[in-house]
């Protein structure tokens, strides 16, 4: 019997040497109150996303997404955080990319291609739409060899939290599963507020015309808006992009004079106090500050490209308008950029000449696919 005892004895003493702590995930114990305002908000989401990035640039970072939209508990380990409050999740926006999300310095929305891409056309998206000194910036779709189209923005509201402190807790993310009651009666509840607001523009263009009554259709683009906004400051990237200009419409003032409006939906004008969005991260780039608060450095520079297919339906006008501050007015409480090329521009208007009308003159504010014929350029 003895060698029988002795056997059973050392199998004890294996199994208990070689069992396993249990451990559970901090995040379980939720002691972080998040309470989310959407009254500034363009309107209250059905989702909304919190994303909270340690400071010690270690690349832990926190969130999840839920349909309590003005509430939500926060599982986070003791330290210090960079938060983003914003509506939705990355997933639900089809149009924008987030990108270097570990941390606030590097976390950014930035536009996608757009999904249609046109067929070449040098004028709008070629090398006479985009400026020489914007042409590196901004990428070449290669099947076409023109400037790649980003897409439209969709609307996007967002908040940040800066140097989040929390308390209590553990500074790891597990405890041991023995320790959990303990843990649980040490934490102290902190209530942490977000108020989103709109980071999407609207970019509106008014361009007088001579001639409008000859016109059938007009197409656009434009070059040097922003291709997307750094999550951490919410400011703007200072890398512009290229996109379309259609939708147009047309409004007549009298003697075959009048002028024609498009509104679409931009990151606004690069911010030259950010880097390009294809900077790894930020770093210690921080806002201007001026006694009247915030000052913003953006870019007053856009290239407006059009072009006009005429009533007769063979005749094509391109236009290129390099315009500066003179015609660029910005509407930072609204985020509104205005583009205006007025009847007295300095550098010429659209002026459209005779052609004798195709089936009608009317305006088709739709895209009319472009017959080949006479072409004429003008470079503003």
């Amino acid at each position: 019997m003895r060698p029988l005892t002795t056997y059973l004895l050392l199998l004890a003493t294996l199994l208990t040497g070689c069992r396993r702590d249990l451990w559970v995930y901090t995040d379980e114990f939720r002691q972080v109150e998040l309470v989310t305002d959407w009254k500034k908000a363009t309107e209250k989401p059905g989702g909304m996303t919190w994303w909270f990035m340690n400071d010690d640039y270690s690349g832990r970072n926190y969130h999840e997404k839920t349909a309590d939209v003005t509430h939500a508990w926060l599982g986070l380990p003791r330290g210090t955080y960079d938060g983003v409050v914003f509506d939705y999740s990355p997933a639900e926006y089809s149009h924008q990319e987030f990108i270097g999300m570990t941390h606030a310095d590097s976390a950014l929305v930035r536009l996608k291609p757009s999904a249609d891409q046109p067929g070449a056309d040098l004028h709008l998206y070629g090398d006479y739409a985009v400026p020489a000194d914007q042409s590196g910036a901004i990428p070449r779709y290669l099947p076409t060899g023109m400037y790649q189209l980003a897409a439209e923005p969709e609307i996007m509201n967002a908040d940040t939290l800066h140097g989040v402190e929390i308390l209590t807790g553990e500074e790891g993310d597990l405890i041991l599963w023995k320790n959990r009651d303990k843990y649980a009666n040490t934490l102290v509840t902190q209530t942490l507020e977000a108020n989103p607001q709109p980071i999407v523009w609207q970019l509106r263009v008014v361009v007088y015309v001579k001639g409008i009554g000859y016109m059938q259709s007009v197409r656009g683009s434009v070059a040097g808006l922003a291709d997307g906004c750094w999550l951490g400051p919410l400011r703007h990237t200072g890398s512009p992009c290229l996109q379309a200009l259609d939708n147009w419409t047309r409004r007549e003032v009298g003697n075959n004079e009048g002028y024609i409006v498009t509104n679409i939906k931009t990151f606004g004008l690069p911010d030259d106090g950010m880097p390009s969005s294809s900077a790894r991260s930020i770093h210690s780039t921080r806002a201007d500050e001026t006694e009247g608060g915030m000052h913003i450095p953006y870019r007053e520079r856009l290239q407006i490209n059009l072009k006009f297919l005429l009533r007769d339906q063979s005749t094509v006008m391109t236009y290129h308008f390099d315009v500066g501050s003179e015609c660029i007015s910005i509407d930072g409480a609204n985020l509104e950029v205005h583009v205006d090329i007025p009847i007295d521009y300095s550098g010429g208007i659209p002026d459209l000449p005779y052609v004798e009308s195709k089936g009608g003159t009317g305006f088709d504010a739709d895209v009319t696919p472009w017959a080949d014929g006479g072409t004429a350029d003008e470079t503003m």
